[in-house]
C-alpha cells in the first residue's frame, strides 16, 4: 500500500509541477517549443525545426529548415507592465546548407503564466532600390535583434552587402526602432547607414 500511495503523490506532483504558471520568460526554452510563423505550426528540438528536412533518391537532404539560437535572443520590458518579452530572431535555411531562404522576428510576452506570440511585423529594411543613384549594396538576409530600455522599443539592425562582400559578412547595417502600441508593432526611428563594426574586426 505505501509503494502505491507514494506512487500516487509522485504522480499527482507531477502533475501539479507541470501545471505551475510560468513567471519569468527566460525560463521557457524556445529551442524547444512549437512556434507559430505566419500559419505554420512549427515544432523545434535543440534549436532546429524537427521532421522539415528530407532526402532526394539520390540521398541528398530536401527541403528548409528554421532554427534558433538562444544567444540572438533579447529580452525588455516592451509594454511597461514590469515583466520582459522575448525577441526571437529566427530563419530558414535550405536542408543541408547555409543559404537562409526566409526569416523572421518573433516576440513573446507571457500570459496567464504562458508564452503568448505577440503579431508578427514588418522589419524588413532594403536600404535603397536598386538602380538608384549611390545605391550600391543590397539587403543581405537575416537581422539581428536587442532592446532600448530607454525607449522601450526592439532594435532590429538589417544589414547591406556590396557586391565586394562574401556572403557571410556584410559591410553595412541600419538600426530601427520598433515599439508596441497594446496592438501591434510600428516603426519609432529609423537611423542611418552606417558601416558594420562587426565586419572590420
Amino acid at each position: 500500500m505505501k509503494i502505491i500511495y507514494l506512487l500516487i503523490l509522485m504522480i499527482f506532483g507531477a502533475a501539479n509541477f507541470s501545471a505551475q504558471s510560468i513567471t519569468d520568460i527566460k525560463k521557457v526554452d524556445f529551442e524547444n517549443f512549437t512556434h507559430r510563423i505566419k500559419t505554420a505550426s512549427v515544432k523545434m528540438k535543440n534549436g532546429l525545426q524537427i521532421g522539415s528536412c528530407t532526402k532526394d533518391a539520390d540521398g541528398i537532404p530536401d527541403g528548409e529548415i528554421w532554427n534558433i539560437s538562444k544567444e540572438t535572443i533579447a529580452y525588455g520590458d516592451l509594454d511597461g507592465d514590469g515583466k520582459l518579452e522575448a525577441v526571437i530572431p529566427m530563419s530558414a535555411n535550405v536542408c543541408g546548407a547555409n543559404m537562409i531562404t526566409d526569416e523572421t522576428v518573433l516576440v513573446y510576452t507571457l500570459k496567464d503564466g504562458k508564452a503568448a506570440k505577440l503579431p508578427e511585423f514588418e522589419y524588413f529594411d532594403e536600404g535603397c532600390k536598386e538602380g538608384e543613384e549611390g545605391c550600391n549594396y543590397t539587403r543581405t538576409a537575416g537581422v539581428s535583434v536587442e532592446y532600448d530600455a530607454a525607449a522601450k522599443a526592439i532594435i532590429v539592425s538589417n544589414y547591406f552587402g556590396t557586391d565586394d562582400d562574401a556572403v557571410c559578412c556584410p559591410s553595412f547595417l541600419r538600426k530601427t526602432w520598433f515599439g508596441w502600441d497594446k496592438t501591434k508593432f510600428v516603426e519609432l526611428k529609423r537611423g542611418k547607414i552606417e558601416v558594420n563594426k562587426m565586419d572590420e574586426l
